[in-house]
């Protein structure tokens, strides 16, 4: 094989690869761009399943605070524990600054809901306690109020996350108008509708006379 010949080969393939790494770099984006979609959607239809389980249990007229421990420990507590792994999962699948900031605002948003939710478990069981004899009435009213005061901290540190997820897609709209082309839960758009669990059980906070 003359020279000439092996500069010739050598030319054909720095061609090639001038051709198809652009291209396989294109791929490589739009897979990323196509899974960050895909599970950011994942994540958010754990959200509006959270929402509509909170939603059925705040339209009771009253429930056994036992009834709604349980069923907050077991249809609720997990999904944000799944909504979190879906958003890992989300920021995994981008390399844009923008989004993971985006990402870590939901994530953010998430545990402090979950925080909520947990005070919210505590003061039933205080109340469930003190009515099953289990905690005196001065044990469970101090239980209580640490609670409430717990919970409105986190609600405050909630709604100031909402705030900063709204102003966050309004200074990005390209992202903004991304993620509403998807159809997300109205959290994901820094929309505060869902609320915690109510207090409409058959007892009161108030246990002490």
């Amino acid at each position: 094989m003359n020279k000439k010949m092996i500069i010739g080969i050598i030319a054909v393939i720095l061609v090639a690869l001038i051709i198809a790494i652009p291209q396989y770099e294109s791929y490589q984006s739009t897979l990323l761009s196509e899974n960050f979609n895909k599970t950011l959607q994942n994540a958010s239809a754990v959200e509006t399943e959270i929402a509509s389980t909170t939603n059925q249990i705040n339209q009771q007229n009253s429930t056994d605070a036992d009834t709604l421990i349980h069923t907050i420990n077991n249809q609720i507590t997990p999904k944000y524990s799944e909504e979190l792994l879906r958003l890992n999962e989300t920021k995994t699948n981008t390399n844009n600054d923008t989004e993971k900031q985006y990402i870590d605002l939901q994530m953010k948003r998430v545990q402090l809901e979950s925080k909520n939710l947990n005070a919210t478990v505590t003061l039933l069981n205080a109340l469930s306690q003190y009515v099953k004899g289990e905690k005196t009435a001065l044990d469970a009213q101090n239980t209580i109020n640490q609670a409430s005061t717990d919970n409105a901290q986190s609600s405050t540190e909630l709604n100031q996350v909402y705030n900063d997820i709204k102003t966050f897609l309004d200074q990005n709209p390209d992202l903004n108008k991304k993620l509403h082309d998807l159809n997300l839960d109205s959290a994901y758009y820094g929309q505060l509708e869902k609320q915690n669990i109510a207090d409409n059980t058959n007892t009161q906070a108030n246990v002490t006379q």
